[in-house]
């Protein structure tokens, strides 16, 4: 499943509006840092258990 710039976008928007590292992040996703670095620079081709958990993170505050 791919995570667009536009989504990598707001992944890098939430993240810094929490004020959170990027190890923060890549705990509560469950995913490795190098892998949220893929994600927040756009056109990832993710698996389905990491396209569902960013998904989930961007969702959690509405």
């Amino acid at each position: 499943m791919l995570i667009t710039v536009s989504l990598a976008e707001k992944v890098r928007i939430k993240r810094a509006r929490l004020q959170l590292t990027k190890k923060v992040v890549s705990e509560q996703l469950g995913i490795q840092p190098q892998t949220l670095t893929k994600v927040e620079n756009g056109n990832y081709d993710a698996p389905k258990r990491i396209y569902e958990s960013v998904m989930t993170w961007l969702v959690e505050d509405i």
